[in-house]
């Protein structure tokens, strides 16, 4: 979900037309970006992602519609969102809405609970990027403190 972002090799088919038009690209499953990741609260976390690929045949930005899971040593996330990336650097960005669930020693945020919210990811050169998002807590009982019921969230990484 990263969470840092990089486009795999794709296997894409071309699908060629009755009269013989160009080939048109098309949207195939496959893998969409995975990573390592440093941040709150997940700490030290893996993730992965697939879904719908579009691989641009002209040279332009490459899309993912995706599902991600995100786990760490304080924190697990699953998610959905959309993703572009473009360039020779393969620079690009996300966005992403997910659930959080804390474990007991999460950074930042309270222990055993669930958080919904949405992130930003951006990877500026090759597969070193980060994210930052916004999560609100679920589920507190009448008079619960408010003390981390809205948490930002932020990691940096390398994907592969």
């Amino acid at each position: 979900m990263v969470l840092v972002i990089v486009f795999s090799p794709l296997r894409l088919q071309a699908q060629e037309g009755a009269e013989g038009d160009d080939a048109l690209p098309r949207w195939a499953w496959d893998r969409c970006l995975a990573g390592i990741t440093y941040g709150a609260p997940f700490k030290l976390a893996a993730s992965f992602a697939g879904g719908l690929v579009h691989e641009s045949t002209t040279g332009g930005a490459d899309l993912c519609a995706f599902g991600a899971a995100k786990v760490g040593f304080g924190a697990a996330r699953g998610s959905i969102g959309i993703a572009r990336s473009s360039g020779p650097l393969a620079r690009g960005a996300a966005l992403s809405a997910g659930l959080i669930r804390t474990f007991g020693g999460s950074w930042n945020a309270t222990p055993e609970r669930t958080y919904v919210g949405a992130s930003v990811h951006v990877w500026p050169l090759l597969a070193l990027g980060g994210e930052i998002g916004y999560y609100v807590r679920l589920g507190d009982s009448q008079g619960a403190s408010d003390h981390q019921k809205r948490v930002v969230t932020w990691s940096f990484g390398f994907g592969f």
